[in-house]
């Protein structure tokens, strides 16, 4: 079957999900009927229950393979909900601090003028360093330490677009990894495994080893996806060659996601790969953190500080992409606009093709919707964006109280 094959309307939907909440069960199989969807999973934790988890389509539309219960998936900028919360359990315990240099953790990062560059501006897009300056292959993503120390040598961008937040692919993340690596003497990779992923039982890898390769879903582009960048991939303005062609991010050749060296490696802002389950289980605890007593012992992190974390500290359109964006003071992407309702204080991160990862705190929801046909934003793909209405409004149905 081509990777552009069209919806699925004899998919089979498999999985559970607990009583009122059926309606998000249709809008998930409409997802294969009407939204162009090749392979699939949506969970939803409640207080902790799983009361959505559902599966379905093709893992590989190659090969044919089944898309099953326990099937990984790729979330791209999804990992950097990840990645932050992983530098947030340092904050937590006194290791680092938001507001601090980063060259406190890393002196080498002072370098070119970068000296008063704090922590808390590069998880939220401010700190004015968006991309690695010197020219990169494809190949060099997967060498977080020498992107770290490219970045410690350039200086941050003077270009006046780059006032408020400028938002790229990479950077922070490595930026992120190395002060996690010198404040604490682990990767990222093998700091979150053993400090949260363990901990918690949740299968979810800033890259996996090479024995989980066999449940990979297979990443594919759908119809029209690569278009949405066509401007950014092909422009001459120097500061979008920068951040959106070294090198460019979603190459022609849809495999390169697909092949070992992106799977296997710590790409920390980009590769995160798990399972739906997992990753709503990873936020519904987030969401109990979020709005628990004061004292109480958190499963993650603490109340104080996810109360910073996730309050609004930056709302600014991208000047470069013209895309408006809001992150909260610990790096989490927070709703452009916060609203009524058990999702409209949520947080989290979306990743490019259309998955959603996010916390609900009001209701104590995790919620995650992950697939493997990457499609163009906004008007052209509603999948996650109907299962989150539909979940919402079966918690809305069903009385559940808001806890705050």
């Amino acid at each position: 079957m081509p990777a552009s094959a069209s919806a699925h309307p004899d998919v089979v939907v498999h999985g559970r999900v607990a009583p009122g909440f059926e309606r998000v069960r249709e809008e998930f199989a409409r997802n294969f009927t009407e939204r162009d969807d090749n392979g699939s999973a949506l969970a939803v934790t409640l207080d902790g229950e799983l009361v959505v988890d559902l599966w379905g389509g093709l893992a590989d539309s190659t090969t044919g393979r089944p898309w099953d219960r326990d099937t990984l998936q790729l979330i791209f900028s999804g990992s950097k909900g990840i990645m932050v919360t992983a530098l947030l359990l340092l904050v937590d315990r006194g290791v680092v601090e938001l507001d601090a240099p980063v060259a406190r953790y890393w002196p080498e990062f002072a370098a070119a003028g970068k000296e008063h560059i704090t922590v808390r501006e590069v998880v939220t897009f401010t700190a004015r360093m968006p991309a690695v300056a010197a020219p990169l292959a494809q190949r060099d993503l997967s060498d977080a330490e020498g992107m770290a120390k490219l970045l410690a040598d350039q200086a941050p961008e003077s270009d006046p677009r780059a006032e408020g937040i400028l938002y790229g692919p990479y950077a922070a993340g490595w930026i992120v990894a190395e002060v996690v690596r010198r404040a604490d003497g682990r990767r990222l990779d093998r700091f979150f495994a053993e400090e949260v992923a363990r901990p918690h039982g949740l299968d979810i890898h800033f890259g996996i080893p090479e024995e989980l390769n066999g449940r990979m879903a297979r990443t594919e582009y759908g119809p029209g996806f690569r278009d949405q960048f066509t401007g950014y991939f092909t422009s001459e303005d120097p500061l979008t060659q920068r951040i959106w062609q070294n090198p460019i991010p979603f190459p022609e050749d849809e495999e390169t996601w697909n092949r070992p060296d992106r799977r296997h490696s710590l790409i920390p802002a980009a590769n995160v790969i798990g399972s739906a389950r997992a990753f709503a289980t990873f936020y519904g605890l987030l969401a109990a953190d979020a709005v628990r007593p004061d004292g109480e012992e958190p499963a993650i992190l603490s109340r104080r500080l996810l109360d910073e974390a996730r309050a609004p500290h930056v709302s600014k359109t991208d000047q470069l992409i013209d895309v408006p964006m809001v992150y909260g003071g610990g790096g989490y992407r927070l709703r452009t606009n916060p609203r009524p309702g058990p999702d409209g204080n949520s947080f989290g991160h979306d990743g490019a093709g259309g998955s959603a990862n996010q916390a609900w705190p009001r209701v104590g929801v995790g919620i995650s919707y992950v697939m493997n046909r990457l499609i163009a934003l906004g008007p052209d793909d509603k999948r996650a964006s109907s299962l989150v209405k539909a979940v919402a409004a079966a918690i809305t149905d069903l009385g559940i109280g808001e806890k705050v």
